[in-house]
């Protein structure tokens, strides 16, 4: 009971300081939650980036409406048996109905061309599911096919962009980590000195080393614990209307997983086990320190 009065004599010496690290810990611990989520959804949407693409294959423009057929047989053809490969034709007709909901101006100017409209709309031949790289040159070669340009050489740049991003939060997190673990370590430092002339009546009296290094655990418990009940609650109350901010931004982001609940467990474990271990730290480097100075004396 005594052990647990002294764990509590910082709470009631230095309140402030407590409580404002508490939050601090459950700040750090929510924003380094919201990295790791975000690092780990944009690996879905990498590797969905990356292994699902949309060929478009344009036909030339003086091929015959009969011939057209035969063109989409051999570009199925090119795929064979591949489960969920999406092969279409896009004719002028279709082309213009699905762009007159964005731009109908535009849609009327074309449609004024008369024939013409022929020179300046395309038909294509849109090829969407999982699939090799190496099936855009092999439909590159169907006799028909004037052009044909694949969605992943579009997204090369965007992959690009969000693996560099995943590195850059890893290094914040490791960042926000180390500075969590400093703070805490520098606060049980503290409470040591306010818990130092108890602690050095109880050496006095012979005792034991887990006796000593208790009130420091349960102090930096308090204080990660606490943090990690903060960092629970924000998850858990903002994690959900967060997450739907960041997936409206573009319709790629769609992928991202939505928050998880056993995340708040992660963070309020993490707060925990910091204070905990950032306590051991402290009270041990109090104690090397009062040998020291008895040493000294």
């Amino acid at each position: 009971m005594y052990l647990l009065r002294l764990a509590l004599r910082p709470w009631r010496m230095a309140p402030w300081s407590q409580v404002f690290s508490a939050l601090a810990v459950g700040f750090l611990l929510l924003l380094a939650g919201f990295l790791f989520w975000m690092q780990d959804g944009l690996r879905t949407v990498v590797v969905h980036l990356k292994g699902e693409q949309v060929i478009t294959a344009y036909l030339q423009p003086s091929i015959e409406p009969e011939a057209v057929d035969r063109v989409l047989e051999d570009v199925r053809g090119v795929f064979g048996a591949d489960a969920g490969v999406a092969v279409q034709l896009v004719d002028r007709a279709e082309f213009l109905t699905g762009l007159k909901g964005s731009y109908p101006e535009l849609v009327r100017d074309l449609e004024d061309l008369g024939q013409q409209v022929s020179q300046v709309v395309p038909r294509y031949v849109s090829v969407s599911g999982v699939f090799a790289s190496s099936k855009l040159d092999a439909v590159r070669k169907v006799s028909g096919i004037e052009s044909a340009e694949a969605s992943g050489d579009r997204y090369r740049p965007i992959v690009g962009a969000f693996s560099a991003l995943r590195w850059i939060a890893r290094v914040i997190m490791v960042g926000i980590c180390f500075a969590l673990f400093t703070g805490l370590i520098h606060l049980s430092r503290l409470n040591g000195y306010l818990q130092r002339d108890a602690l050095g009546i109880l050496r006095l009296w012979g005792a034991s080393s887990i006796s000593l290094l208790a009130p420091g655990l349960i102090s930096g418990l308090l204080v990660g614990a606490l943090g990690g009940v903060l960092a629970t609650s924000g998850w858990l109350s903002l994690g959900a209307a967060l997450g739907r901010q960041v997936r409206s931004l573009s319709p790629i982001l769609n992928h991202l997983p939505a928050f998880s609940a056993q995340m708040s467990w992660v963070l309020f474990l993490i707060g925990g086990i910091s204070g905990l271990m950032a306590g051991v730290f402290g009270s041990l480097s109090g104690i090397q320190l009062d040998r020291q100075e008895g040493g000294q004396g």
